[in-house]
């Protein structure tokens, strides 16, 4: 902040006292009616140069500007460096910040003035008649403090100029400094809370992951078991499939046997049957050697009545008749026996031929009941293979199960070794967000202070 004790010492440094503005206002009536015209030619050069001129929007803007400069010259003039002055100089560096006109235009500017002011003092002097040293001095003098007051003007017009231009960039800086504050603020702000939060994730992740390692060991074992069960299971389904393909064949065997002795048995039955017709034609045969015997029984009766008949003629055929009798007897004797023993035959026939069809049909029966029982084993044999197949296939999935949560497993230690790195990571990253943050209040500190 600019205060009068400062003008009072660029005053001072300058040497422009109470005796300098003295002089500085004995000739200031004869410079301020020139001075439209000076600040009229200034602005008309500044037109010719269009980086100059490019600052106003037309030749009134100009004139307005003119104007002003006109009654800031004069306070420079009449020496009134007071109050008054200092804000119309602070306006003029103020405005030159703000539109953006580097003091190198400025100093150019105040060449060209101050030198036409010089050059209206001249004129004044060189009109002057009876001219001595006196008045050259005085004129030496004049010079000499229009000069200091000018240097002064251009001091403090520069300097508000800075002041201006380090006010700008000072909230410039400000501003930056909010923004910063803001952006990098919510920045770390965003980086401790997602610190926190990777933190608490990764913990929670190590954590899953810990129980996901106790899990898949509990399931793996479990599978382990469960596959050992289910080999187990396969080979037992193995063995029954051998089993139950020896019993295919053996079954197969009696299916055939069973076949064989129907066939044995019907020609058994039919031999049978044969035998016993033939004992029915032996026993008309063994009937009509009976009729005989009898025939021959009665014919020697006959003989043996005739032969009584006959005397001591009839004795000899007496004997004969006899004998033939005695044989015919013993012939119906042999006759009833092997007719007894045919009759007997004939029952036994009958009885085996009756066990026989009993039989038969026993082996019949047994043989269809034995196809069937062969058919459900061979149905029974290719659904135990399937079984054993399927075992198989079902140990196998096991095995690869197990493998995969073998795995998982070791996914779980490697996530569980990654999420403790993570933890250290967000840890590290929390204290970086942490020292950032002071670092941050620091530098803004600094920047609001300067």
């Amino acid at each position: 902040m600019f205060t009068s004790e400062d003008l009072k010492q660029r005053l001072h440094f300058i040497r422009l006292d109470a005796q300098a503005i003295d002089v500085l206002k004995s000739f200031s009536g004869i410079i301020e009616d020139k001075l439209p015209s000076i600040l009229t030619s200034f602005y008309e050069h500044i037109g010719k140069y269009p980086d100059v001129s490019r600052f106003f929007n037309d030749t009134a803007h100009m004139k307005s500007a003119a104007s002003k400069q006109v009654e800031h010259w004069k306070l420079i003039l009449t020496g009134k460096f007071d109050s008054h002055y200092v804000d119309s100089v602070r306006r003029v560096g103020r405005v030159h910040a703000r539109i953006g006109l580097e003091p190198q235009y400025y100093l150019s500017g105040y060449t060209f003035i101050v030198n036409q002011i010089l050059q209206e003092l001249m004129h004044a002097l060189a009109g002057k008649k009876g001219l001595n040293r006196k008045d050259m001095n005085r004129y030496a003098a004049a010079q000499d403090t229009f000069l200091r007051a000018a240097m002064l003007d251009m001091d403090l017009a520069i300097h508000f100029f800075n002041e201006a231009r380090a006010e700008e960039a000072k909230q410039k800086m400000l501003e930056m400094a909010k923004h910063f504050e803001s952006s990098v603020g919510a920045i770390t702000e965003v980086v401790a809370s997602a610190s926190t939060e990777l933190e608490s994730t990764a913990r929670s992740m190590t954590g899953i992951a810990d129980q996901t390692h106790e899990e898949s060991v509990s399931v793996a074992a479990s599978i382990a078991q469960a596959t050992e069960g289910v080999s187990s299971a396969a080979r037992s389904v193995e063995d029954m499939g051998k089993a139950v393909d020896e019993i295919a064949k053996q079954m197969s065997q009696a299916s055939s046997l069973a076949g064989r002795s129907v066939e044995t048995a019907n020609s058994a039955s039919n031999t049978i049957r044969t035998l016993s017709a033939s004992a029915d034609k032996v026993g008309e045969v063994i009937s009509l050697i009976s009729d005989i015997a009898e025939q021959t029984n009665l014919l020697a009766l006959n003989a043996t009545i005739e032969s009584a008949r006959a005397g001591e003629a009839g004795k000899g055929f007496a004997v004969v008749a006899s004998e033939v009798k005695s044989l015919a007897n013993q012939t119906a004797r042999a006759t009833e026996d092997i007719s007894g023993q045919i009759k007997q035959m004939l029952d036994i026939t009958e009885t085996a031929v009756k066990a026989i069809d009993d039989i038969h049909a026993a082996i019949s029966e047994l043989n269809a009941v034995s196809l069937s029982i062969n058919s459900s084993v061979e149905e029974q044999a290719i659904s135990t293979r399937e079984i054993a197949r399927n075992t198989s296939e079902a140990a196998a999935g096991n095995q690869s199960v197990s493998d995969a949560i073998q795995r998982v497993a070791s996914y779980a230690d490697n996530t569980k070794t990654a999420n403790r790195e993570v933890v250290s990571s967000s840890g590290e990253l929390g204290r970086v967000a942490s020292e950032l943050e002071r670092q941050v209040a620091q530098f803004l500190e600094h920047i609001r202070a300067a």
